[in-house]
């Protein structure tokens, strides 16, 4: 029995490789701390899996300063309901503005 491409899983552990865009991280740098909202010395966050042999995308980052990025480092989901924030929204939205921003920049 053979499945169709799309519902057939894929090997374990088989890895996808992050994307990677130097340019939407600036994007994400110019704009204000999501905890904070400072504008100055705004870091990229990466959120999602990232650790020993992992990597998170370019794409799932969030603007923070130094502070707030030691603070979302240390405990995701406890600087999520601190700021009141739901962060997969959020880089849903970042992502979305980016590309009319960069769509406009062509």
């Amino acid at each position: 029995m053979n499945a169709p491409l799309q519902i057939r899983p894929r090997p374990p552990y088989q890895r996808s490789k992050p994307v990677r865009d130097r340019a939407y991280l600036a994007f994400i740098r110019c704009l204000p701390c999501i905890g904070c909202l400072k504008t100055w010395g705004v870091q990229a966050m990466h959120s999602g899996p990232h650790g020993l042999g992992q990597k998170a995308s370019d794409l799932d980052t969030l603007p923070g300063c130094p502070r707030c990025h030691e603070a979302y480092d240390a405990n995701p989901r406890q600087f999520a309901e601190r700021h009141q924030l739901d962060i997969p929204a959020l880089i849903r939205r970042f992502n979305e503005f980016y590309v009319r921003v960069k769509g406009r920049a062509a």
